[in-house]
């Protein structure tokens, strides 16, 4: 059995001492990400921080769980975390708003999380490869949208408390039976980690494999060990459970949420498909992260829900995985270990299982990329076995070369932290590094059109359509523009573009209803909001809109048999519970609120 790999951690002679390793770590942490203080709010950033009323106090601390995570009109994501929200809240209160507040939080649960890291790594390896593989993860150029990105303060909190676990798990089992305080303390970890983010549900996996592959593979474990182990699983049961019955009374259902567009009407085969096609790009984003994006799109990376030739890169890379998880099952178990922790940290977050909003994102790769560190942190102690039995030169030369290759990785990571300094320097930097990015024009031409620069932000709003035809969001957002200025005849075809993209997009459907109403096209305008209704249920809007259309018609002399007066006259109603009855006094004004927020780009 290979020892370096196994066996628990202990300082010696010539080995680092822990406190010099964990200011190394830290000292690399702030190095790769302190730059971002300077920065401030970028693409999700702005809707769920910057206009977000619900963060503005503190007062009642409560509402966070009582509702989804993200409250924006026009996106459908049934996401629950409210211990996200409630330290977003926490920090504008603290800053008035200020980002510096935001982006130094962001560091300094980084560098937390690296230390985390060290702790975990110096269960499973030799305190020297440990290091290697903590500074490794510190300077790690994929982290840096999870820690540049005010949002991604999600992924952070995950991590930590999801490492934290499982270190904690293996220094009580190394000393045998866990504790009692042991097993409430990973509990609470678990239901911290699940209040900031969904995919914390696969922490049971980790601790799973942590007993099978690390604990069981050094010594013998009797019945009491296996009855306290029990009792951890039940209570991690619990908290499961509970979390799933709270967020689903909170949010209405269990539901991940709408689709990447990529993804829409695709099974689950299909999906297998697609992102058998991205492990590729996965495996360069953890070995070789040189060219990093804000979005990866179908333009940028490849969507083949069919079979294909181009499949066979990534098939190969999973049996090269399988073939190293059984070589070192047996002879190196903590490398096993790290093999077996990225599917069970992916499993939530890659389309197969269930689908997402995100095809491929570099803060979904946070937590899974510890994996990668303990296999190269591992093969890092080997080299370094061989360069102690080298001569003095040659050693001096192996460490110059591991310094500058992370010496390269900080600094990478330190200007790709600038480029999220404000949404306008993101969005031209992805647009320069990648022009055929769809989501890069669509993004620009946003920008753009926020900043009155309309012509322009028209320009690459089309750029966008003819780049990803099948993007609901772009015509949507054209449409929404057109309509803010008075174009309804615009509009109307780009609102019908994007609900042949997405029939459920409630946006579309009332922008659609509205220009309807405003072109005169009262019929039209009735059934518009029916469909739209059964889809929002938005009432008091499509009451309006109903009202106003069946006004018209009578006004009119119409014909058509079944407006508003004639069925009022006969005792009728709309048919519809969710639109049924007269509108109120205060329709238009509260049409006017629903239109003003449905019709806002996402």
């Amino acid at each position: 059995m290979n020892q370096h790999a196994v066996a628990p951690a202990r300082d010696h002679g010539g080995r680092p001492a822990l406190g010099w390793s964990l200011v190394a770590v830290v000292v690399a942490a702030l190095a790769a990400s302190i730059v971002g203080l300077s920065n401030g709010f970028a693409l999700d950033d702005i809707p769920m921080v910057v206009e977000n009323p619900r963060l503005r106090t503190l007062d009642d601390p409560a509402a966070f769980f009582r509702g989804a995570y993200w409250n924006v009109p026009g996106i459908q994501a049934a996401a629950w975390r409210p211990l996200s929200l409630l330290a977003f809240a926490v920090q504008w209160v603290v800053g008035s708003g200020s980002a510096v507040v935001f982006h130094a939080t962001s560091i300094a649960l980084y560098a937390l999380v690296c230390v985390a890291a060290l702790a975990l790594l110096r269960r499973l390896l030799p305190p020297t490869a440990a290091l290697a593989g903590a500074l490794l993860f510190a300077v790690h150029p994929v982290h840096v949208e999870s820690v540049a990105n005010v949002v991604g303060q999600a992924e952070l909190w995950v991590a930590l408390f999801a490492i934290t676990a499982c270190a904690m798990y293996l220094r009580e089992r190394a000393n045998g039976r866990l504790g009692t305080a042991t097993i409430a303390a990973i509990g609470a970890c678990y239901a911290l980690a699940l209040g900031f983010k969904e995919h914390a549900l696969v922490l049971p996996g980790l601790l799973v494999a942590a007993e099978v592959l690390v604990v069981r593979s050094r010594r013998a474990v009797d019945a009491e060990e296996r009855l306290r182990v029990r009792a951890l699983v039940y209570v991690l049961s619990i908290v499961a459970a509970a979390w799933f019955i709270v967020r689903v009374d909170a949010v209405g259902g269990v539901s991940a949420g709408q689709a990447h567009a990529a993804l829409l009407h695709l099974d689950l085969g299909e999906r297998a498909w697609v992102m058998l096609a991205l492990v590729p790009e996965f495996v360069r984003l953890f070995l070789w992260p040189v060219a990093l994006y804000a979005d990866y799109a179908p333009q940028l990376v490849p969507v083949l829900p069919e079979p294909s030739w181009a499949h066979l890169h990534g098939a190969a890379w999973l049996v090269a995985w399988a073939v190293a998880l059984i070589a070192a099952w047996r002879r190196a178990p903590a490398v096993a270990f790290g093999l077996l922790w990225l599917p069970v940290t992916l499993l939530l977050v890659a389309n197969v299982v269930v689908p997402t909003g995100i095809l491929l994102a570099e803060r979904t790769l946070f937590l899974p990329s510890f994996g990668v560190v303990v296999l190269l942190a591992a093969l890092a102690g080997r080299a370094m076995d061989v360069v102690a039995q080298r001569p003095r030169p040659e050693q001096v030369l192996a460490i110059g070369a591991g310094a500058s290759l992370l010496v390269l990785a900080a600094s990478h990571s330190a200007e790709r932290t600038a480029a999220w300094k404000d949404n306008f320097t993101l969005v031209m930097t992805l647009v320069t590094d990648a022009p055929r990015a769809a989501r890069g024009q669509f993004w620009l031409g946003d920008e753009l059109i926020r900043q009155g620069e309309l012509a322009s932000g028209e320009t690459a709003l089309r750029r966008a359509m003819q780049l990803w035809p099948e993007y609901p969001a772009v015509p949507l957002a054209l449409g929404i523009t057109y309509h803010t200025h008075g174009q309804c005849g615009l509009a109307v075809e780009l609102y019908r573009r994007t609900l042949a993209l997405d029939s459920t997009n409630a946006a579309a459907h009332f922008g659609y209803a509205s220009c309807l109403l405003t072109l005169g096209r009262f019929s039209d305008a009735r059934m518009a909001s029916f469909r739209g209704a059964a889809v929002a249920r938005a009432s008091t809007a499509y009451r309006f809109v109903l009202y106003a259309a069946d006004s018209a018609l009578a006004a009119n002399d119409s014909i058509y048999g079944n407006n508003w007066y004639l069925r009022r006259a006969a005792g009728g109603d709309f048919g519809v519970s969710s639109v049924s009855g007269a509108a109120p006094a205060d329709a238009q004004g509260a049409m006017g609120t629903a239109r003003d927020k449905a019709i806002r780009v996402p």
